[in-house]
């Protein structure tokens, strides 16, 4: 695959910068500023439960109040996790539209669709030869019916630049294979 490919590639599945966030009273607030808060909270919440225990003459009904409130907001508090975006499985989306799809549509639509651009050597490596051969046995076939020779279906093809199994050409020869479904070996 080449570097283009692979740069388009992870940028499709790259995961979300979103940080995770806290529920920290009405606010939902990044995970690392929310902890600094929680342990202040608690430290504060230690010190007056504390205070209320050690000079229960000093203490208010507010200040009794406080610290169990507070240590069940800190209880209370919900975790936001971003979410993760599954990798894009750009060959098993190749192989799929090019069972319906002429490989130059496929490379269109994928430019389009999955900001994936690549070309059409890379389409071949990306959905396997064998998509790639299915998609022009059926162009060929549909030629064929249309009585469009095995010599012209090659020439058409070597003027779009497609590539022929074990490389060169296409030919007579190979594009009649490919309609009689023969082995390239």
């Amino acid at each position: 695959m080449s570097d283009k490919m692979t740069n388009r590639a992870a940028k499709g599945s790259k995961a979300t910068k979103e940080e995770p966030k806290i529920r920290f009273g009405e606010h939902w607030i990044p995970a690392h500023q929310a902890w600094k808060k929680m342990e202040t909270a608690s430290a504060v919440a230690d010190v007056i439960d504390h205070f209320n225990t050690h000079f229960p003459e000093l203490s208010t009904p507010v200040t009794r109040d406080v610290v169990p409130t507070v240590r069940q907001r800190l209880k209370d508090i919900q975790l936001q996790m971003p979410t993760q975006a599954e990798p894009t499985d750009h060959a098993a989306i190749a192989m799929k539209m090019l069972r319906d799809m002429a490989p130059e549509d496929v490379i269109d639509e994928l430019a389009r669709d999955h900001d994936l651009d690549i070309n059409l050597q890379e389409l071949v490596a990306l959905a396997g030869q064998e998509a790639y051969l299915d998609a022009l046995q059926r162009e060929a076939k549909e030629y064929e019916a249309n009585m469009i020779l095995a010599e012209q279906t090659s020439q058409i093809w070597n003027e779009m630049a497609r590539p022929a199994p074990g490389g060169g050409l296409w030919n007579k020869v190979k594009v009649e294979k490919l309609i009689n479904e023969e082995s390239f070996d």
